[in-house]
């Protein structure tokens, strides 16, 4: 893992420094750079891979140059498999990327099963690409200016080049009414871009870009025609072990973070049972709050002899605190539980761990959230499966967490009654048919692909990214494997939800290893900080930022972030405003002042 950046026609020496500095802590242990015809390449690395010298970058091999950022798991069965007569110099993967790219070029991304984003230069072509892996992982960053072009892991470094900057409206309005970023070309700053997910940008020696998509979701043959509902289960653990088998390679510590929840308890229960390897497992606590799920976490490293490590938050978290988790957020999430994260990984670092795995993508895969749940059950209805829609409806009410602030609206005592207040539902859909409107059939698949592609997933990437580089650790994520993304795509909902819960087919499997303190728990926890006491303990200062905000464009926002302010007691229903007012107000403060 770490930083990659470069400059077209531009070598001052402070600018390169100026990088450097920024983006330090995503590569302490080596940072080195080349000039290359027009251009000037750095990286910055966090030693996982061969951690020796010879693997340091920028690496040249012939008329290629590369500086990456990433990993590619699959580097020894591709090295096997195209390099078994090539003369290796190191044991990296990134000597194996170089070489498949200079062998087969462009055409070999489709094979790499990673996350990576790297910036390729042959001096022939006198062409440069960046590529991005296919989910957007990692991240890339680019922008002309002054005549040159630039590109970047983080975006500090392209803020600071420029004296002033802009939100993007388009982002801005995304963040404010869908909490919605990273997911297309547009960055959150105007003229600042992303390398899309799936994509690579084309830069040839005039400067002129072509940006082009290299993958769509179709890189294996998945057909569940004809497996037996236990064969489909058997395939997915299968598939998931071996997922989980090469994001263990490693020559550094490994670690796992625990949640408590389905997903994160999976990998580790396929780490202990199919894979056999040791791993210390680390989790978040907030002791005496009803999201605090150490004893279900106790439990389950308790089986297996492991010693269990505890990250305790804050019990009073401030306005700096906030600050600093901005800054290297960038631009704001979902809300301020990245403290709870942030906690965390600093305490992976202190331990010695340089590589974490974590669950990451289970949810919006299968289905995880009660908003999904409850798709499905409307999906069910759309088709005529009514009993199958009630027994959804009742895992969505059984996945509810009140702690939370979630609440239906609707309690059906039995079925006649759920069956009759929901025909219309029925009705409507083939009347929609008749007309020839849109149809709400497949909304729960169309959903979890939205959700993946746009609406969480990738300010869920940026989050995790951001906040284990601050502390210099690689966040790794079976979940986020292309095979396991295209499977996943492929099953029908009783798979992703039924009778057992949310995430059915991971339910499956940990009931199959007689975790049923697990499986049987449909309430939907998360991996959080006991959000409202932040906004309890600060209101003042918050209030002060409310007031602050400027954005004519959502008066409403900022009308409901006062009076939320006001109220007697701020609960989790009440944070969403609170927080999109005040992180905006802090991100533009922090951008406009400049002093890091």
């Amino acid at each position: 893992m770490c930083s990659i950046f470069g400059f077209y026609r531009n070598t001052d020496k402070k600018t390169l420094q100026m990088f450097f500095d920024t983006m330090r802590y995503r590569g302490p242990d080596a940072e080195a750079s080349i000039k290359i015809d027009n251009w000037l390449l750095g990286n910055q690395r966090l030693s996982i891979i061969d951690p020796r010298e010879r693997s340091d970058q920028p690496m040249i091999i012939g008329d290629d140059y590369i500086v990456y950022n990433g990993e590619i798991y699959n580097y020894i069965e591709l090295r096997d498999k195209y390099l078994k007569k090539v003369k290796l110099h190191t044991t990296s993967d990134t000597e194996i990327l170089l070489r498949l790219l200079a062998k087969f070029g462009l055409k070999i991304l489709n094979q790499l099963n990673g996350m990576f984003a790297f910036a390729w230069y042959n001096s022939k072509k006198k062409e440069l690409v960046l590529v991005r892996d296919r989910f957007g992982v990692k991240p890339l960053h680019w922008m002309r200016f002054r005549l040159g072009l630039y590109f970047s892991s983080e975006i500090k470094p392209l803020i600071k080049l420029r004296k002033n900057i802009n939100f993007d409206d388009t982002i801005l309005a995304s963040f404010i009414e869908n909490t919605a970023t990273d997911f297309d070309h547009r960055s959150f700053v105007e003229n600042i871009n992303l390398v899309p997910p799936g994509h690579y940008l084309k830069i040839d020696e005039k400067q002129k870009t072509e940006l082009r998509k290299w993958y769509s979701y179709s890189d294996t043959k998945v057909n569940v025609d004809g497996l037996s509902e236990r064969e489909v289960i058997q395939y997915f653990e299968d598939l998931l072990t071996d997922a989980i088998k090469i994001r263990l390679r490693s020559d550094v510590p490994v670690c796992i973070t625990l949640s408590g929840g389905v997903d994160s308890t999976l990998i580790y229960t396929l780490i202990k049972e199919k894979l056999k390897v040791k791993i210390q497992p680390i989790t978040f606590i907030h002791p005496g709050k009803e999201t605090n799920e150490k004893r279900k976490v106790k439990k389950l490293v308790t089986e297996y002899g492991d010693k269990l490590i505890t990250v305790e938050g804050k019990p009073h978290e401030t306005l700096a605190d906030l600050k600093k988790v901005l800054y290297f957020l960038e631009f704001p999430i979902w809300n301020n539980s990245a403290s709870a994260y942030y906690s965390t990984y600093k305490k992976i670092h202190e331990l010695g761990y340089k590589v974490v795995i974590e669950g990451h993508g289970g949810d919006e895969l299968l289905g995880g959230y009660p908003f999904m749940i409850d798709l499905a059950r409307k999906d069910l209805f759309y088709r005529g499966k009514f009993y199958s829609s009630y027994q959804v409806y009742k895992i969505y009410e059984e996945t509810l967490n009140k702690s939370l602030g979630q609440k239906t609206g609707e309690h059906f005592n039995n079925f006649f009654n759920y069956l009759t207040s929901n025909l219309y539902m029925f009705v409507n859909e083939n009347i929609y048919k008749l007309i020839g409107k849109e149809s709400a059939h497949g909304i729960f698949e169309k959903t979890l692909r939205d959700n993946f592609e746009v609406n969480i997933i990738p300010i869920v990437l940026r989050t995790f990214d951001r906040l284990t580089m601050a502390h210099s650790v690689e966040s790794r994520s079976p979940f986020l494997d292309y095979r396991i993304v295209e499977f996943a795509r492929s099953l029908p909902i009783h798979n992703k939800v039924n009778e057992i819960g949310s995430k059915a087919i991971l339910r499956e499997i940990l009931k199959k290893y007689n975790k049923d303190y697990i499986f049987k728990d449909k309430v939907k926890m998360g991996f959080a900080s006991n959000v409202p006491d932040f906004y309890n303990n600060n209101r003042k200062e918050l209030l002060k930022l409310v007031l602050k905000y400027n954005y004519n464009k959502y008066p409403q926002l900022k009308k409901d972030a006062f009076n939320n302010l006001k109220k007697k007691f701020i609960r989790w229903t009440d944070v969403t405003p609170i927080w999109k007012t005040v992180s905006l107000e802090l991100t533009r403060q922090m951008y406009a002042i400049r002093d890091w």
